[in-house]
């Protein structure tokens, strides 16, 4: 039995030469991007979703490092060390978060944090911090790889393309960034990763860039939508996504046409002043029913939507007296004056194209 427990261990640890790191992050795409750098770093990578999950975790085997997001639902990351460096105290935590402060900061390295890093960060940095703890990853000998005789299947040699790579001077690395995502933005995700991955190609450190990358995989893995041509902005996407007062249960089903953007939403619009006059009784039971949730489930309508990562409502959706709803909007519309810019620039471009035609 102990030969076996030893085995396990030795699986679980990659042959039980290093600690393994832990992952506990809520976004997926943030996560999932840690763990693929970290692992072809040559560490064993292990991840959580939330606090519970990586407590349990903790107490079954010994991590030499635990990366922990700021917000967390339920638990949040600071509580999530402290009670992880009660059962290992040897663990060393690492705080990361997309909303840094001075006293969350103080009070993660009260708990026991080596580092607390705002998002998004170099994930060079990180490396060497975990490096630092660690010690250098040991390469593992693996038996020599039998000589290449077989033949490739002629579909693969077919489908082989040489891919267009873009120059990107390292000061160059915020503008190729922006343009990326101005391409994401647009649908024109085959553009949006030639700008990515030039961006990659320059700092492999680069967390922003690597989740950006992974987003425009996503996007173009989805299945297609009929009707919808590949490369044109996507709006139709917005159709198969819930709209946000059916994610907030005040109406039994309606789907978003307007890609999230309440703003422009004559529904949005006209849901908001019934909320507003108190002339929809159906909507009480709604509020009753969100009050009663936990207080980490009452999510912000931003966090529904996907603008960020995690937010908790404390107005009740009563968007119009919110700062924080002030400051997305005002952040949107500077948004979708951008776009328009944009497009209006690619208009007169086609129809000077034409012109000389």
């Amino acid at each position: 039995m102990a030969k076996q427990a030893v085995l396990k261990e030795e699986k679980l640890t990659g042959g039980g030469k290093m600690k393994p790191i832990l992952i506990i992050e809520d976004e997926a795409i943030m996560r999932e991007s840690l763990r693929d750098w970290l692992t072809d770093g040559g560490y064993y990578v292990e991840t959580a979703k939330e606090g519970e999950e990586a407590l349990k975790t903790i107490a079954e085997r010994d991590f030499g490092v635990v990366i922990l997001d700021l917000k967390l639902p339920g638990k949040d990351g600071i509580e999530v060390l402290k009670e992880a460096k009660e059962k290992r105290p040897q663990l060393k935590g690492i705080i990361i978060t997309a909303y840094p402060s001075v006293p969350t900061a103080v009070e993660a390295m009260k708990e026991g944090a080596v580092d607390y890093l705002p998002k998004p960060f170099d994930l060079d940095d990180l490396e060497k911090l975990i490096r630092e703890i660690l010690g250098p990853v040991q390469v593992e000998i693996r038996p020599k790889a039998a000589p290449e005789t077989a033949i490739a299947e002629p579909s693969v040699v077919e489908e082989a393309k040489v891919e267009e790579v873009i120059a990107v001077a390292p000061e160059e690395i915020p503008v190729h960034l922006k343009q990326g995502k101005a391409h994401f933005e647009a649908g024109l995700y085959q553009e949006a990763l030639k700008e990515f991955k030039a961006v990659i190609a320059v700092a492999p450190g680069n967390i922003e860039t690597r989740v950006w990358i992974r987003k425009t995989h996503e996007a173009l893995t989805k299945p297609k939508v009929e009707g919808v041509v590949e490369g044109e902005a996507a709006p139709a996407e917005g159709k198969l996504k819930e709209c946000l007062w059916m994610k907030l249960g005040m109406v039994a089903y309606r789907i978003c046409t307007n890609d999230y953007n309440c703003l422009t939403c004559e529904f949005d619009q006209m849901m908001q002043e019934k909320m507003a006059s108190g002339e929809a009784p159906e909507f009480d039971a709604a509020l009753e029913r969100f009050k009663e949730l936990p207080g980490n489930q009452r999510l912000c309508r931003y966090a529904l939507k996907g603008d960020v990562s995690y937010r908790i409502c404390t107005r009740l959706f009563q968007c119009a007296t919110c700062e924080f709803g002030q400051m997305m909007e005002d952040a949107l519309q500077q948004k979708l004056a951008k776009l328009a810019a944009r497009r209006d620039a690619l208009l007169k471009k086609e129809q000077k194209a034409q012109a000389k035609a």
